[in-house]
């Protein structure tokens, strides 16, 4: 309504759709972190996929702009236990964020140091 504010105690602009509305609408903000080291995220994470493996799934790496995202799901036409994944990596991305994504779509977060695995991975020369 006009001439409304708002006071709550909701993070961010939110707008509530009339009085008896439960619904409301939050403005979708990312956190991610900067890191000025100047290497190939595309090609790290393209390595440590090929170090995990990730059993019957097609997977797409490509920049993204904003965040390191994770898509994942069923690929249907390859039969039951194929699936599919994406990774956005943007040019900003720390080694330490990317091996995370490549680690839970590989599905492999249960393992101990999986992560660090494909950190010094990384650092070797190819």
């Amino acid at each position: 309504m006009p001439g409304d504010r708002d006071e709550g105690l909701l993070p961010g602009p939110a707008r509530q759709h009339g009085d008896e509305s439960a619904h409301v609408r939050f403005d979708r903000r990312e956190l991610s972190l900067r890191d000025p080291e100047k290497f190939d995220r595309v090609a790290f994470a393209m390595r440590a996929l090929r170090l995990l493996k990730p059993a019957h799934m097609t997977v797409v790496v490509y920049e993204g702009n904003f965040a390191v995202r994770v898509h994942k799901g069923p690929d249907l036409r390859h039969g039951p236990e194929s699936s599919w994944g994406m990774i956005a990596v943007p040019p900003h991305a720390s080694r330490a964020e990317i091996a995370v994504a490549v680690v839970d779509l590989a599905g492999r977060t249960h393992d101990p140091y999986a992560v660090d695995l494909v950190m010094a991975a990384g650092q070797a020369p190819v």
